[in-house]
């Protein structure tokens, strides 16, 4: 019951303090960095295994998305990486990297109001860790692919037994290995937001609760998303933007899951608090005389 609480106080703390305003920034901001990503995505595969690994790097980004917000972006991708090449090297891919952090950007301004912290980093300390996690998201990327397609491959080449290319044709394997390593995948990335991009310092056992709570919650939001996208039809309120406006929502419930997450963090902790007899924050005055 008072987990529960818990959940239901940090929905209301998520609208109190504009969350779902910031949800649709980071939304927004997602599809803007989205294109500049798989451009230095596809330039960092160059420098391991050429074009094939950065398709299927990119296949892989979109593989636990539901299959109609996949469907709307994978062909522009598709586009934009069949004709643009960069060296990461160059003043380009800088850019691309540049660009590519405005997620990471807004993300960390929605999370630092969810915590209710105050930036204090400079401007050129946030922008540089807002690339290196850009960076180290595409090397995850890099990483999962290798061990959801070309792991197994080199293993059925390179093992005799006929039970290990059995064990990895089998129906269940695949999807199962897909999507605990994406869920593995996402929750380390999430642990680095909730414990460097935003400001303030949080402790690992801080910040897991929320992070589980987000990756268990999205997964389920995905594959229901995928059923509410077969009985509904979009295109008559959107019309031809009826797939970019898929996507759109989507991302912008991810984003309301991420900082529900934060919320549900700061809640857990406001209640230590409590319970350890210090003035916990949320109990504040304001300015009229109300609690926060």
């Amino acid at each position: 019951m008072k987990r529960l609480r818990t959940v239901f106080t940090a929905i209301y703390r998520l609208y109190e303090h504009s969350g779902f305003a910031m949800a649709g920034a980071v939304a927004f901001a997602f599809v803007v960095s989205l294109f500049p990503f798989c451009i230095f995505l596809g330039g960092l595969a160059g420098l391991f295994g050429g074009r094939e690994l950065a398709a299927e790097a990119i296949h892989q980004l979109f593989q636990n998305l539901p299959q109609d917000v996949a469907e709307a972006l994978v062909p522009q991708v598709e586009a934009i990486m069949g004709r643009t090449r960069i060296d990461l090297l160059t003043f380009g891919g800088f850019l691309a990297l540049f660009f590519a952090t405005s997620a990471v950007e807004t993300l960390r301004a929605a999370l630092n109001g969810a915590y209710r912290v105050v930036e204090t980093r400079s401007y050129p300390a946030c922008l540089g860790l807002s690339m290196l996690l850009v960076l180290v998201s595409a090397a995850s990327m890099l990483v999962l692919t290798w061990a959801v397609v070309v792991g197994p491959a080199f293993a059925q080449q390179m093992i005799e037994p006929s039970w290990v290319k059995t064990l990895f044709d089998s129906t269940w394997l695949g999807p199962t290995a897909r999507y605990t390593l994406g869920g593995i995948v996402i929750g380390a990335q999430l642990l680095a937001f909730h414990l460097w991009l935003a400001a303030g310092k949080r402790r690992l056992s801080d910040v897991l609760p929320g992070v589980v709570f987000s990756v268990v919650v999205w997964l389920t939001i995905a594959g229901l998303y995928s059923y509410y996208l077969s009985i509904s039809n979009y295109a008559r309120f959107y019309a031809g933007l009826s797939q970019l406006m898929i996507a759109m929502i989507f991302f912008q419930v991810t984003a309301v899951i991420i900082i529900l997450g934060a919320e549900l963090n700061r809640g857990i902790m406001e209640f230590k608090k409590l319970a350890n007899g210090t003035h916990p924050d949320f109990m504040l005055p304001t300015h009229d005389g109300d609690v926060s």
